[in-house]
């Protein structure tokens, strides 16, 4: 019996093109400025990307690393710490709403209730709070019962699902995890997670022969 649902953000709860299309190229616009008007705020962030590259860059040097990351979807650190400062800014501010498929709000209004709700997104927990916080349907983040990003291990690795379900509490087989990444649904599977594969046509395609159960919409689902 299920007891908690584990779920992804992009093209599972959330439009792909969100991030891609509007935080991606929000964050890329403002990084400079932000950068110029928080030096001693993002002074370690700054330290860390020349740690990375391994060379004494210039700042200038820095946001040009930093914008090239966004470019190549990078899922470093302090990429990702820099991008929740300034996506905090713009939620905050009200240029940023976080869009929800409607099936997806619908179901998961049910289920807080009655499971316990996780989010495990590349974004980090900072930047998946801010997201709930500030969506199109209001703030729904006490929905969540906890939020885990790649601090505790790669998406892909049978490994992270293992340290998530021991963190909730629970036997692996008592989750469930919803993701549109076929390898993510086969890293959960393996360590025992239950599983479903979001396959909505607007954002990745259905997978003929797929092993594991695949839907559309969320309307799919009956627990």
């Amino acid at each position: 019996m299920i007891k908690a649902i584990l779920l992804d953000i992009e093209g599972t709860v959330s439009p792909i093109s969100f991030v891609k299309d509007v935080m991606f190229p929000y964050s890329m616009e403002k990084m400079e400025n932000y950068i110029k008007n928080n030096k001693e705020k993002v002074k370690h962030i700054l330290d860390k990307v020349r740690e990375i590259e391994g060379k004494n860059l210039t700042d200038e040097e820095v946001i040009k690393t930093l914008k090239r990351w966004i470019d190549e979807d990078k899922k470093i650190d302090p990429l990702k710490e820099i991008q929740g400062y300034i996506w905090k800014e713009g939620f905050e501010t009200g240029k940023l709403k976080a869009p929800i498929y409607k099936d997806a709000y619908e179901k998961m209004k049910q289920w807080k209730d009655k499971y316990k709700l996780y989010i495990y997104s590349s974004g980090s927990v900072n930047a998946q709070k801010l997201f709930f916080s500030y969506t199109e349907y209001g703030n729904i983040l006490d929905w969540f019962s906890g939020h885990f990003d790649l601090k505790i291990g790669s998406k892909k690795e049978k490994s992270s699902y293992e340290k998530i379900a021991k963190e909730i509490g629970l036997k692996p087989e008592k989750i469930l995890f919803l993701s549109d990444n076929p390898d993510e649904i086969k890293a959960a599977k393996e360590a025992g997670l239950e599983v479903i594969k979001v396959s909505r046509p607007e954002d990745v395609p259905y997978l003929e022969n797929f092993p594991y159960k695949q839907i559309k919409s969320f309307e799919e689902i009956d627990l």
